[in-house]
């Protein structure tokens, strides 16, 4: 098969290698799920390859390396495997691993480097993808085993949990097409989006690591009549489409399995823990279409690529806007066998509420995400929304936002940034939510954005992380020029003049002390 790079994807790439060759070793590469990342990725170590470098790619899930492999194969790259029951072939020059096997070998049991295998590897370009779990340990202990590569992160989302960003490990970001413009292009489908219009009260649900507690949420959604609706709206809205139901966890995605099998709809539950090869023969089936319905927790999300899904269904109230996106645009990828498909996602628990929806045009940057304040349509302040739970005329209670100024109660979306999205009455419970494809971006180049290097930047990171002030202050003296730019910092973290004095003279101590091996080495 003969892969050839569409404009956008050549500019992705020399956007990328633009920004190593400006002295940003790490650079994250952005781009929606359809946008070719692995393709641009296998790229770019072809090219590498080429000139006799050597590249690590690397995975977070076993899944993800089989379709790895077979882009790369297109791509005519030859490669070894670093997964667990597989052989290392250390001497072939590009390796794609699983990121758990690989910090596992380039560590001794001991917590040593294992500088056997970390120089057999000695790779000059690291590639680590779904790279918005870069913050774990895992991927910690697989950065300092090779200080000195290159590294690229590609992700959909630059984004952990509770909108961390990923200004600790990237020095600069390169945002690809949006989703719009992917849809345009025909990269990605059309879709139909169902939500309630009645909100599920969320109010006594508590949050942990950044999203809703499961077992809160599971006792919940496990409730029939909410199961029942699930299965009756999936009949109404997508009878017989292909589709992955994302649910609450194991308990809750087999509870919904058995709703939809005893409404004689071929569907099954799989999740982390069940056995690989039945797990295998369930996606198989699924993809082959004896299976319509696959019910899940977290598990067919990142790099799942099934162009026959066909629609999505939203079993579970996410915070994650990572999380939202991953699954919702599951089913937006064509399939050459029905090039009319229109994908449909089913949000039983109005999630595009809290995150808008998958096509929306996104600002990403890797400053932190500061809430904006919004304008109130009553009194026309520029305010904070604050939240209430309010009873509706038919007795449920839901959350909404209200205006603290002139305690005004917001429509949906609203005070979310969704400009008042409209949704059209459909029969049943569920409402069809407006969809626009026009896009707000300039350009259809890449986008560069830069790590924070300001004070007044790494203060707001400091902020978002929890960090002391007195961090983002020796963050910030890594970019300082002059003795005005420390006087600067300790003023604006209300440090005395002394401080800035001292630092600045540490870092003369230091340039003079670089400067005087350099002349060693001319001299040796």
């Amino acid at each position: 098969m003969k892969i050839q790079l569409r404009p956008y994807q050549q500019d992705f790439i020399d956007a990328v290698r633009n920004e190593f060759l400006k002295g940003n070793k790490r650079v994250v590469g952005v781009a929606p799920c359809g946008a070719g990342k692995t393709i641009m990725t296998g790229w770019m170590i072809r090219e590498a390859l080429n000139r006799g470098k050597r590249s690590i790619f690397f995975v977070h899930r076993k899944e993800l390396i089989a379709q790895t492999a077979k882009t790369f194969l297109d791509l005519g790259i030859p490669f070894g495997i670093i997964n667990s029951g597989a052989k290392m072939l250390l001497d072939r020059p590009v390796q794609i691993a699983s990121v758990q096997t690989l910090a596992k070998r380039v560590v001794n049991k001991d917590g040593k480097p294992n500088k056997n295998v970390i120089d057999a590897l000695n790779p000059n370009f690291l590639i680590c993808d779904e790279c918005h779990h870069i913050l774990a340990n895992t991927y910690k202990k697989v950065l300092d085993a090779f200080p000195k590569s290159y590294l690229l992160g590609v992700t959909a989302t630059p984004l952990r949990m509770g909108g961390i960003t990923l200004a600790d490990s990237f020095d600069s970001l390169v945002e690809s097409l949006s989703v719009n413009e992917l849809i345009k292009l025909g990269n990605l489908t059309k879709f139909q989006y169902f939500a309630p219009e009645s909100d599920i009260d969320l109010s006594h649900v508590k949050s942990i690591g950044g999203d809703y507690n499961n077992h809160e949420l599971e006792t919940l959604m496990v409730d029939k009549s909410i199961i029942g609706g699930i299965v009756e709206n999936y009949r109404e809205l997508a009878d017989g489409k292909a589709a992955i139901c994302y649910c609450v966890n194991v308990k809750h995605s087999i509870e919904v399995a058995k709703a939809f099998s005893e409404a004689g709809i071929n569907a099954a539950h799989c999740d982390g823990e069940t056995n690989p090869r039945v797990r295998d023969k369930l996606v198989n089936d699924f993809r082959n279409g004896n299976i319509q319905v696959l019910c899940n927790a977290e598990l067919f999300g990142e790099g799942f690529d099934v162009p026959h899904c066909q629609a999505v269904i939203l079993a579970r109230p996410t915070q994650s806007l990572t999380l939202f996106i991953q699954q919702a645009m599951r089913p937006l990828r064509p399939d050459p066998d029905d090039p009319d498909k229109v994908a449909v996602i089913i949000d039983h628990v109005q999630n595009y509420v809290r995150h808008g929806l998958p096509n929306d045009d996104r600002e990403w940057s890797l400053l932190p995400n500061i809430k904006k304040k919004t304008k109130c349509p009553e009194c026309g302040q520029m305010i904070f929304p604050i939240e209430k739970v309010v009873r509706g005329d038919d007795g449920k209670k839901s959350t909404r936002k209200f205006c603290p100024k002139c305690n005004c109660m917001f429509a949906k979306g609203e005070a979310l940034g969704l400009g008042g999205r409209q949704a059209e009455n459909k029969d049943g419970d569920l409402v069809e939510v407006k969809v626009s494809y026009d896009t707000q971006r300039a350009d259809d180049k890449p986008a560069i954005k830069k790590r924070p290097t300001t004070i007044e930047d790494l203060l707001l990171v400091a902020k978002q992380k929890r960090y002391k002030s007195s961090w983002a202050a020796i963050r910030a003296l890594e970019f300082v020029k002059s003795y005005d730019d420390c006087l600067h910092i300790a003023r604006v973290c209300g440090y005395k003049d002394g401080w800035a004095y001292y630092k600045w003279q540490d870092i003369q101590a230091e340039i003079n002390a670089s400067r005087t091996l350099q002349d060693a080495r001319l001299v040796c």
